[in-house]
């Protein structure tokens, strides 16, 4: 009998596999605090275990803080990252288990960063068994793609994907480390107090998209133009209609249509019909899946990658970090649709797409990936979703479903009337097919907006006509989704690490707001950059990197010579950053300084009116309270915060007292928003306090 070790990335990932392969019972082996797993399959003994993520981390091989460093090994996770110290235990624990085994195996997510985390944990706690390894590939955790996928195994692991995933964090980890020390550095020797400032090869040039995108909004100059609206009057109806030379750039040619037409009878001088078609949406990416969820739920990307991912988990939807747009028939439609329909919320609109006769074949973008379909749901029932997971999963479940549903078709009516030598136009929509439109709802709908019937030649009158001024719009802010989108367009970062990526720029306090603004700290670092190193902010350099990234995968070009053309490209840049040390961080400290100032800043006061309430630690207790900047003037106002947690200042205020609202984390799974007046209605009663 063989003795298999199966290797997983996380432990709930690790018990499905287990459940699913076992041909008998499966037997917990891990103890209470390491999830492992025995079971027999055929003549195999299994032992299944799991990962925490990355278990192994870069680090420099000589000690202290220097930079430019390019000797880096990897290490265990809880030598570089103190909160990651349990991971100690469990790479003892994996090693343990290794022990005796005949065969390995990796059934770590199929992309690039489940394959790293399988490689390390079989090359150094499993002792050099990456060699020997061999592969399960699976886009969902059924018990079906499971078994399947095991039955099918790859004898060896998939190296190319490895080899790009090492050649990433590798190029990633040298990049940032440098250019983060060199900043860190810089303004500490200004003068300014330790703070973090981090640098990387994609978070650079995203930031400086942002920066430039802000510029553009402050530097523009609007210009004044008119637009012109009209209410027409045909066949006994009132209509909308808009001028049809568009804008008009001068105010005088403005109020001469609107004095030459306003309740003045005119003619239908020409009315044209057509059907538009409007194919189904394609499948859900995770880009566009984020998209989707940013515009409907106000969910920021990272909010929705780790919800879809917990659905992937759960065995509700399959593996959700891919590029594709596709969804391949051997994926078997109807099990899917089949599935969907026991339950109550789709089941008669899955019953009408497998009952209509038609073939079940579904709309596809161009998007493709090597490794994972489309995002889709398994069939399996969802049920006992909390209110996020479960409309995440039910925009994945309708979008499925209408990728196979009809186009939908309008009626689309353009009827142009002449006024003298002035012309207007009326648009008219009705649908005639609502197709995939009813399966996609509440998440689309289609605009009606339905015109009376009249022929050329009818009279038309503008029973009214107006101007109103507008001025030009500068470009739009980033919000989250656009700005994921911006950063895909561009080749910047994968389709796991972008979100993340986002959110570490709001960490470091270099961007802020829904619709994104630069903070001043932001500015300051990448201006820096760009001044004295202007290859690190180059959206082109990245995007190479990213191309050469692929060719490793591909197996077109090796990791050892990327990494060492990249790092000749850059050496030069690292090394010039020591000598530009002294002046490069006058500004940059004081910007710390002003961010740090702001960060315990919470509000004016209350009570004097004229001092401004902050975030205090008592030297004599070290306790943290509120307390106003004009105690020395007499003004004694303080309020007690929690002792524990990370306390953040808000920008609400409280709904019941007006007073500043400050926000609380780490005490729980939710934020706890606290109103700082210990008199606030909202806290009679309350045990805990809170308010807002």
């Amino acid at each position: 009998m063989a003795k298999q070790l199966i290797v997983c990335e996380k432990p709930s990932a690790a018990m499905k596999v287990a459940y699913a392969l076992a041909e008998g019972s499966v037997k917990r082996v891990g103890g209470r605090l390491f999830p492992a797993y025995s079971l027999t399959r055929g003549q195999n003994a299994i032992t299944v275990v799991s990962a925490l993520g990355h278990l192994y981390a870069l680090d420099q091989r000589s000690v202290g803080w220097s930079y430019p460093v390019f000797d880096i090994k990897w290490v265990p996770i809880n030598d570089v990252d103190r909160r990651m110290a349990r991971a100690r235990a469990w790479i003892d624990s994996i090693s343990k288990h290794a022990e005796g085994a005949d065969e390995f195996i990796s059934a770590c997510d199929y992309d690039t960063e489940g394959s790293l985390i399988a490689y390390n944990v079989l090359r150094y706690a499993c002792r050099g068994a990456d060699a020997k390894a061999k592969r399960m590939r699976f886009s969902t955790l059924t018990k079906q793609d499971l078994v399947a996928a095991y039955e099918g195994m790859s004898s060896e692991l998939d190296a190319t994907v490895i080899e790009a995933g090492r050649a990433r964090h590798e190029l990633d980890w040298i990049f940032g480390v440098n250019v983060s020390r060199a900043l860190m550095d810089a303004q500490t020797m200004a003068g300014g107090c330790y703070e973090v400032l981090s640098a990387g090869r994609v978070q650079s040039p995203t930031l400086y998209a942002i920066y430039r995108r802000e510029n553009g909004i402050r530097l523009h100059v609007p210009d004044p133009y008119w637009v012109i609206a009209a209410e027409a009057e045909i066949a006994g109806e009132r209509v909308p209609a808009e001028y049809a030379e568009g804008r008009v750039l001068s105010l005088s040619e403005a109020e001469g249509v609107t004095r030459r037409c306003n309740g003045a009878d005119g003619v239908v001088s020409r009315v044209s019909g057509r059907r538009a078609v409007i194919p189904p949406p394609v499948p859900f990416d995770l880009g566009t899946l984020q998209s989707e969820a940013y515009r409907h739920f106000g969910f920021p990307p990272s909010r929705t990658q780790k919800i879809a991912e917990k659905l992937y988990l759960d065995a509700l939807i399959s593996y959700p970090r891919t590029s594709s747009q596709r969804l391949p028939p051997s994926l078997g439609y109807a099990r899917i649709l089949e599935g969907l329909g026991r339950n109550r919320n789709y089941a008669e609109a899955a019953t009408e797409l497998v009952s209509s006769g038609r073939p079940l074949r579904p709309r596809e973008g161009k998007k493709t990936d090597p490794a994972h379909p489309a995002v889709h749901p398994t069939g399996n029932l969802a049920e006992g979703l909390g209110r996020d997971d479960f409309r995440v999963y039910d925009l994945i479940a309708k979008r499925f479903m209408a990728a196979f549903a009809e186009a939908a078709v309008k009626e689309v009516t353009d009827v142009e009337m002449s006024c003298g030598g002035d012309r207007f136009l009326a648009r008219g929509e009705a649908v005639l097919i609502e197709g995939w439109s009813r399966f996609y709802a509440p998440y689309s709908f289609l605009r009606e907006a339905r015109l009376p019937k009249v022929s050329e030649g009818d009279p038309a009158r503008m029973a009214s006509v107006s101007h109103d001024a507008k001025y030009t719009e500068p470009p739009p802010r980033f919000n989250q989704s656009s700005i994921i989108k911006f950063m895909e367009r561009s080749g910047l970062g994968t389709k796991s690490t972008r979100a993340e990526i986002v959110d570490t720029l709001y960490r470091r306090g270099y961007i802020s707001g829904g619709m994104i603004e630069v903070t001043e700290l932001g500015a300051g670092v990448i201006t820096t950059l760009k001044r004295h190193f202007p290859r690190l902010v180059s959206i082109e350099l990245t995007r190479r990197v990213e191309a050469e990234m692929e060719e490793i995968e591909g197996g077109k070009a090796r990791r050892e010579e990327v990494m060492v053309s990249t790092i000749d490209e850059v050496r030069e840049t690292f090394e010039r950053m020591i000598s530009k040390e002294g002046g490069m961080g006058d500004g940059l400290a004081e910007l710390v300084k002003a961010k740090r100032e702001g960060d315990r800043t919470v509000g004016p006061c209350p009570s004097c009116k004229t001092g401004r309430l902050k975030v205090i630690r008592s030297k004599k207790s070290g306790k943290r309270f509120i307390g106003c900047s004009g105690y020395s003037s007499g003004c004694r106002f303080t309020a007690p915060l929690p002792q524990k947690g990370r306390v953040s200042v808000s920008k609400r205020r409280c709904k019941e007292c007006g007073y500043p609202i400050v926000e609380v984390r780490g005490l729980g799974r939710y934020v706890w928003r606290l109103c700082i007046n210990v008199e606030c209605p909202t806290k009679r009663g309350a045990g805990r306090g809170g308010g807002g």
